[in-house]
């Protein structure tokens, strides 16, 4: 095997990748094989997750490129699983193998085939898609070879449509209206898991989000898949609208055109609080720093931008400490992930109004 390309170290785990690879961004393919560096904060998420709370037995790497994500898992993250790390590129799949005997795994396998046809024959206790932009053509074959209480992880880079920059692409690709707005990335997301709730829905599957969240260009969503008409129905009243008043901050959720959304949890707080984020990572402290964050994350939509509150009320935003304090007298607060300056509260608008006003005031003495 003569491939041309490099050796990478990620994590604890070497790699052999095309010689021109991707930096920064969702970058674009050049040349047959694609791999992008920047996405190795969403690889260490998975060794993460796979190292604490996901344990399924046969898991499928869908459309893998390199191999990277499932070889980093396998080779990172103990556990009895197996995984087969398919690409329908065949020169990919000189990578995979090259990757996979480059790290002495005997739990992976290198398949080359159209997944569409994989999934048809086979079922899967673990699915991950992560195309090059949206995966909504691969979800319904995803959904059909997926076992019964299965996990489906999918990654989505077409961030512009969902948040609304192009309404019009997220109408005729998610068939739901999205809108620019502070938390764009929070309703882009929802509108993603709003979609592959109703096209489980379809399958007589429900859906419940374990880990779902918005980073550097990409949506990143884990959900656990049950069978049953009733978890179809459970999962699609978690659905509806909310609207958004860009003259005084007003969010309404239940009422208006933005959607259909997913309005419940982003995750499961009982199974993330159960992460132990494993030494050796790409990006060690960065993923250290988003676990802490998710585990006091608010169940609330839709999060506040400190700024927004700032140039409404036509005040200098306040420090950081003075905020949550404010915050904190009224009721329940967190960090959200989303954003640095953001955050989250189950308060009511002008509650939130104010106390950032005293907030603003306490700055000031």
């Amino acid at each position: 095997m003569n491939l041309e390309g490099c050796s990478i170290v990620e994590g604890s785990t070497e790699l052999f990748v095309p010689s021109i690879i991707s930096e920064k961004g969702p970058g674009k393919i050049q040349g047959r094989v694609f791999f992008n560096r920047q996405m190795a904060f969403n690889r260490d998420v998975s060794v993460a997750l796979f190292s604490s709370i996901i344990r399924p037995r046969k898991c499928l790497d869908a459309m893998a490129a390199t191999g990277a994500r499932g070889i980093r898992i396998c080779k990172e993250a103990k556990g009895d699983y197996r995984f087969i790390i398919n690409d329908r590129d065949s020169l990919a799949c000189e990578y995979i193998q090259k990757n996979i005997e480059l790290n002495g795994l005997d739990n992976a396998e290198c398949v080359n085939s159209d997944l569409r046809c994989l999934l048809a024959g086979e079922v899967f206790d673990y699915i991950d898609l992560d195309p090059f932009g949206t995966p909504i053509p691969f979800v319904p074959a995803a959904l059909q070879g997926m076992s019964r209480r299965g996990t489906l992880a999918v990654t989505a880079t077409d961030t512009a449509s969902l948040s609304g920059t192009h309404p019009g692409k997220c109408r005729r690709r998610y068939l739901a209206n999205s809108q620019r707005s502070p938390f764009l990335h929070e309703s882009g997301l929802r509108i993603m898991i709003g979609t592959i709730v109703r096209m489980a829905a379809q399958e007589d599957k429900g859906v419940k989000p374990l880990l779902c969240y918005y980073a550097d260009h990409y949506f990143r969503l884990f959900l656990k898949v049950k069978d049953g008409a009733g978890e179809a129905d459970r999962s699609l009243a978690q659905l509806g609208f909310m609207s958004y008043d860009r003259n005084t901050g007003e969010r309404k959720v239940g009422e208006g055109e933005i959607g259909p959304l997913w309005l419940g949890p982003l995750m499961d707080h009982e199974s993330v609080s159960e992460v132990n984020v494993p030494e050796g990572l790409a990006c060690q402290e960065r993923t250290a720093q988003h676990f802490e964050i998710w585990k006091e994350e608010l169940d609330v939509p839709f999060y506040y931008e400190t700024n927004e509150i700032a140039a409404m009320l036509k005040l200098s935003p306040p420090g950081r400490e003075e905020l949550i304090e404010a915050m904190t007298s009224i009721g329940k607060v967190s960090r959200t992930n989303f954003s640095p300056t953001g955050f989250r509260t189950d308060r009511p608008l002008e509650e939130v109004l104010e106390a950032f006003r005293a907030a603003c005031r306490s700055c000031q003495v």
